[in-house]
């Protein structure tokens, strides 16, 4: 559920801001041997076939050719309770920025105008999103900028070079609640295969 309320905000911030040349909803952690090195990194799957490329799965680690990345990770769902007909939810999350102020503007040393743009296109209310209903969004914190948002991947760059000037990054913490009628959940049809 929280990928459905993750892609809706990816859709509203692609449109909005203008310096994103990079953006995805929920990313997944992948490993790839990297010259006899096992690295561990941010991926999500290719639904646009718009992006060309052979892997079904595309790389979101920074890259010093790119403006900004935006990607969420996700942080559980609660059920808050079960009436007779509705389900209540939390969803938490993580929207993660990473950008290069280089490609920005050359004198800004500091994420409170990234930080302030994403925040004025986020909406408080994403209203229904079939089958979740009423969702309403709250942005709970930003973390610190220590590269702790980076620790669990394994590349180098991330602690030396990705986060120190002219790179930055801003994360913050987000929270989505909403409710699921019971008979809006669908039935799982099986495929069958093809002969």
């Amino acid at each position: 559920m929280v990928n459905l309320i993750v892609n809706e905000l990816v859709t509203i911030l692609k449109l909005d801001l203008g310096f994103t040349d990079k953006i995805t909803g929920i990313v997944k952690t992948a490993q790839a041997d990297i010259a006899g090195t096992v690295k561990t990194f941010p991926v999500a799957v290719n639904t646009d076939i718009s992006v060309c490329s052979d892997s079904q799965l595309l790389d979101y680690s920074p890259d010093n050719t790119k403006t900004s990345i935006i990607y969420f990770e996700d942080r559980g769902t609660q059920m808050n309770r079960m009436e007779n007909s509705s389900v209540y939810f939390t969803s938490n999350f993580t929207l993660v920025c990473w950008f290069n102020y280089k490609k920005l503007t050359g004198d800004m040393t500091n994420t409170s105008l990234i930080t302030g743009n994403i925040l004025k296109y986020i909406p408080v209310v994403l209203g229904n999103i079939t089958p979740l209903i009423g969702v309403v969004l709250s942005v709970t914190g930003e973390q610190a900028s220590d590269g702790g948002v980076f620790s669990k991947y394994s590349y180098m760059e991330a602690q030396s070079q990705f986060i120190t000037y002219p790179f930055g990054y801003v994360a913050l913490d987000m929270t989505a609640e909403y409710s699921v009628r019971k008979e809006c959940f669908e039935d799982i049809e099986l495929c069958v295969p093809l002969c």
